[in-house]
């Protein structure tokens, strides 16, 4: 495992305050000093595990065609978006554990990465209502639904399964479930989803 691999598991696992550089080394089968010669501060390993993380989702993003309508275009990037999120729920459980309190992480995050994806959502929510689609919701509500409720479902999994009957749902299931809420189609080639 390499150091960022395993300061992913750390900062998704404890959140930055907690996260023992220690416990990285020992997870990567490394030694305490290799993190200091790679990164200079524990806050600089976090942001390079935190950019590393946007990077692949932004890769997660742009793989796959590109639908020809505004609203398709949407309904793509929120699929895509559920899917990276399922696969990956560490990235997740590291924004919901910056966002619990202001500082300068949650600063550089939200500067950095999530308000040009906020933005980007809220260009693609008035397409879509432009077309005529979509249920009555803000952009804040919009980002709200498919962040908290779409993507932390996955964070959350074992919990809400504990919740519930014991069934855990599956990604095709969370994506019916979000763009429900948001009264956009379900994206279906041939009864499949789109991936």
């Amino acid at each position: 495992m390499s150091l960022l691999d395993a300061a992913e598991v750390e900062f998704a696992t404890h959140g930055f305050d907690a996260a023992s550089t220690r416990r990285i080394a020992e997870r990567a089968g490394a030694h305490q000093p290799q993190i200091n010669y790679h990164f200079s501060t524990k806050e600089q390993l976090w942001r390079e595990t935190v950019d590393r993380l946007f990077a692949e989702l932004d890769a997660a993003l742009a793989d796959g065609p590109v639908p020809a309508d505004g609203t398709g275009v949407l309904v793509a990037a929120i699929e895509r978006f559920l899917r990276f999120s399922a696969r990956r729920p560490t990235l997740n459980r590291i924004i919901n554990l910056e966002a619990c309190a202001p500082s300068p992480r949650l600063d550089w995050l939200v500067d950095a990465h999530l308000a040009p994806r906020f933005a980007a959502v809220a260009d693609g929510w008035e397409v879509a209502h432009a077309a005529g689609v979509g249920a009555d919701r803000s952009p804040e509500e919009v980002w709200a639904i498919v962040t908290s409720f779409g993507a932390l479902h996955f964070a959350n999994s074992a919990m809400l399964t504990r919740l519930g009957d014991g069934h855990a749902v599956t990604v095709d299931e969370q994506i019916d479930r979000t763009l429900g809420l948001l009264g956009l189609p379900t994206p279906e080639i041939g009864g499949r989803h789109v991936d």
